[in-house]
């Protein structure tokens, strides 16, 4: 059979509507703050999540007097047709040869089991508002520096996938790719001549320290799949996840902090998670505090220039990447809050399990460095004429 149907909207071009709106104001002769708010709305995206041509809505439940509130009814659904657990549905097929569940009889399609993917479906939609500033010191005294701050709300309808294919209003939620808090700072400091000796003034001059630093929120961790039995894909088509338990935090340590060892720590609280009743659907998928270990940006070069003669000059530089050597941790395994821990004997280095760390060399004890480099540096030389 297919395996993917092409929406009837498709090529449908995406729309972008973008505003802003800031204020400067220059404090001092070479000081410059500004702040402004800056909107958009994106619509006619492509999102196949959204849609799902061949699951049991509602109204087909309705229609056949089934409810999944109700525990008969989600076993009737998955039960054979063939079998006696199948009730008043037990061998009404829906053409001769078919094969399967209840549920897989009352779709709108029974006789394709997978497939029937929507494709290019324009359904996606996305808002984003948020508050930037910026602070400019221009070049003076030798130096000069650029300070951004950016505080925003990021939403849209086709990171989730877990909700009720008839209820798309509730697809809207945090992006995968939200971000609130992002910080920038880039500077550039020459040193300047000291006094009238020559000497001192040739050893000091000319020296030259930049950098860009940048601090932000991670990405947001997804929730775990529901693995309530029977499961919600098996009696609708239609997945979800797990609820966030009240009162637990979703990790087990701060991801932030330095201060575990990652090849022997479970990071991830598994006690968080909770399956929604059965034949029910969970809640968000993204939440702001669960989030990856921040990877903060910070490289620094030290350069010093040499006048040689007249239009003749070099520049040597040493640049440094993850100058302060930070280590940087995989992103620990959240799938399923019921998965096994388990550890190596002797050592205590995880091995598997929710919230596990996977090194790139599980029986070697190696540090995780998902995602960022060890403290890397080249050395350039520039000659210009």
């Amino acid at each position: 059979g297919p395996t993917a149907v092409v929406d009837q909207n498709a090529g449908r071009p995406g729309r972008q509507y973008q505003w802003s709106i800031g204020i400067q104001r220059q404090l001092t002769k070479d000081f410059l703050v500004e702040a402004s708010y800056v909107g958009n709305r994106q619509n006619w995206l492509i999102a196949t999540n959204m849609l799902n041509y061949n699951f049991v809505s509602n109204d087909i439940l309705k229609a056949n007097g089934l409810s999944l509130s109700n525990p008969a009814d989600l076993a009737i659904l998955n039960a054979t047709i063939t079998s006696a657990a199948a009730g008043r549905f037990q061998n009404k097929l829906p053409f001769s040869g078919f094969t399967g569940t209840v549920a897989q009889s009352l779709r709108p399609f029974p006789q394709f089991n997978a497939g029937l993917a929507p494709l290019w479906s324009p359904l996606g939609k996305a808002w984003y508002d948020s508050l930037q500033a910026k602070v400019t010191k221009r070049f003076s005294q030798g130096l000069d520096f650029t300070y951004a701050f950016t505080w925003a709300k990021e939403l849209d309808n086709f990171s989730s996938g877990s909700f009720d294919g008839q209820n798309r209003p509730l697809f809207k939620s945090l992006s995968s790719n939200s971000r609130p808090f992002v910080n920038g700072f880039g500077f550039n400091y020459r040193l300047q001549p000291w006094g009238k000796n020559k000497i001192m003034s040739l050893a000091v001059r000319d020296w030259e320290l930049g950098g860009f630093m940048q601090y932000a929120s991670a990405l947001p961790i997804a929730a775990p799949a529901a693995t309530t039995t029977p499961a919600l894909g098996n009696v609708v088509f239609q997945s979800t996840v797990q609820n966030r338990v009240a009162g637990q935090s979703p990790f087990a340590v701060d991801l932030n902090c330095h201060c575990f060892d990652p090849n022997t720590t479970f990071v991830l609280n598994k006690d968080a998670w909770a399956n929604p009743a059965a034949g029910q659907y969970g809640g968000s998928v993204y939440y702001n505090d669960y989030r990856q270990q921040r990877h903060p940006i910070e490289n620094l070069s030290l350069a010093r220039a040499f006048r040689l003669r007249e239009k003749v000059s070099l520049t040597i530089r040493m640049e440094l990447t993850n100058a302060f050597n930070r280590a940087f941790i995989n992103i620990p395994t959240s799938t399923n809050p019921a998965t096994a821990q388990t550890r190596l004997t002797g050592t205590q280095q995880t091995t598997a399990g929710f919230g596990f760390i996977n090194n790139a060399t599980v029986n070697q004890g190696t540090f995780a460095t998902g995602g960022g480099q060890p403290r890397q540096g080249q050395l350039v030389a520039r000659f210009q004429f």
